[in-house]
């Protein structure tokens, strides 16, 4: 479904604050599409608009923090939804190899990607790893995406330096959970928040997963919770059954 300017809380709508990508007026997902088709990347159209609805819905009480930007496909879903807050985006990506392609360097068509979409301004790029990003950032974060390494250690790793930032009610979405190419996040995942009571509001949009930070979460959202991070082990024996 389209994010359209009536979804919008009302101080989002018409307060005189920036909501331009040069020339064109960007309050939808379907207008953002096609900016970001034209990136390569891995992230689903229907993702993209949640992170870009996630980007729009914060409220100033922390930052928006990406880990893992690649080309900047995922960044200019979530720069677009950012504009309409008044808010950047921290991008967190050192640009230098990966483990699907150790000779990757990316930064540069990082940049152009955002310039040609007209987002450059809402991004604040941190070439760096996700540890040097969390040692410089000492403020709150409201909306945290992570999509770095995928490795059981660096998911875990990313998650252990930027959950205690995440404020209460802010959200936190991982890449690549329900899927069986991975299995780090995953893990990390059903760790970190499915057994957590710091966590509810769970769901899966494809194989991304998302969760909203609470003081203390109530019966029925412990019990859907312990549900949903059962529930992934389903992945875990098609992974097994497929080696």
């Amino acid at each position: 479904m389209a994010y359209q300017t009536r979804d919008l809380p009302p101080w989002q709508r018409h307060d005189g604050r920036a909501d331009t990508v040069g020339d064109v007026h960007i309050r939808t997902c379907d207008e953002v599409r096609p900016l970001a088709a034209s990136i390569e990347g891995w992230l689903s159209d229907v993702q993209g608009c949640a992170l870009f609805r996630a980007a729009a819905a914060t409220t100033g009480k922390g930052l928006i923090v990406e880990i893992g930007s690649w080309k900047g496909r995922s960044t200019a879903w979530l720069a677009a939804g950012a504009r309409l807050a008044a808010a950047r985006v921290h991008a967190v990506d050192p640009h230098t190899g990966s483990r699907e392609d150790p000779e990757a360097a990316t930064l540069a068509a990082f940049r152009a990607n955002l310039t040609d979409a007209g987002l450059a301004d809402v991004v604040e790029p941190l070439v760096m790893t996700s540890a040097e990003a969390a040692r410089m950032l000492d403020g709150p974060v409201e909306l945290l995406f992570i999509d770095g390494d995928h490795s059981y250690e660096a998911v875990r790793l990313d998650a252990d330096l930027w959950l205690p930032k995440l404020v209460e009610g802010g959200t936190v979405m991982f890449h690549d959970v329900g899927t069986t190419g991975y299995s780090g996040p995953r893990r990390v995942f059903r760790r970190s928040i499915c057994w957590s009571s710091e966590f509810e509001g769970i769901r899966r949009i494809g194989s991304m997963v998302v969760a909203r930070r609470t003081r203390r979460r109530d019966v029925r959202s412990a019990a859907w919770g312990r549900c949903a991070g059962l529930l992934l082990y389903l992945y875990d024996a098609q992974r097994g059954l497929r080696r």
